[in-house]
């Protein structure tokens, strides 16, 4: 059983050429479908904002802040001092949300930023190869810098610039 073959029928790719993804895309987002109404609708909504933001630049106070308010909330407070926190006192620290309407807040340990840092052992000299430094009895040490070695700059050449400048720095220092 041979079957003819009939050349006058048009194929399945003369009717319906294939399409560009972007063609379709287009066709599709032009259509009834739900999906693509909502498409339309969001897109639109973003073009309203887009133009009403252009156009109203002047209110700058909450552009990178996004306010948010609880309400009926349990807050707990930790501070440093006793008593109520004065109306328009500011605190510095961090807020934790405990549960679904709870909050703690701890205040930050304000001694330890009153504390003035004393650097353990100050330096003496500072060189373009050596540092010298003093202990807590006083006494002096040198430290090496580390340099970056390059082809124009050996480990030798560091060693020599190190050693003439410890040999200014014994100069310098009076015992």
């Amino acid at each position: 059983m041979k079957k003819d073959f009939i050349s006058a029928r048009p194929s399945g790719s003369e009717k319906n050429e294939p399409k560009v993804i972007g063609k379709v895309l287009n066709d599709y987002l032009r259509s009834n479908e739900p999906l693509a109404i909502a498409f339309r609708k969001r897109k639109a909504k973003s073009e309203a904002a887009k133009a009403t933001e252009a156009e109203v630049e002047t209110d700058q106070l909450f552009k990178d802040f996004y306010p948010d308010t609880h309400l009926d909330v349990d807050l707990k407070l930790v501070t440093r001092e006793q008593g109520r926190m004065p109306v328009g006192g500011f605190l510095d620290g961090a807020i934790t949300r405990d549960g679904e309407n709870h909050f703690s807040f701890f205040q930050n340990d304000a001694e330890k930023k009153r504390l003035v840092v004393t650097q353990r052992n100050p330096h003496v000299y500072l060189g373009k190869r050596i540092n010298v430094n003093r202990k807590d009895d006083g006494t002096l040490y040198p430290t090496f810098n580390r340099p970056n070695y390059t082809k124009d700059f050996s480990f030798q050449d560091f060693c020599r610039e190190a050693a003439e400048e410890l040999l200014v720095v014994a100069g310098l220092i009076e015992e």
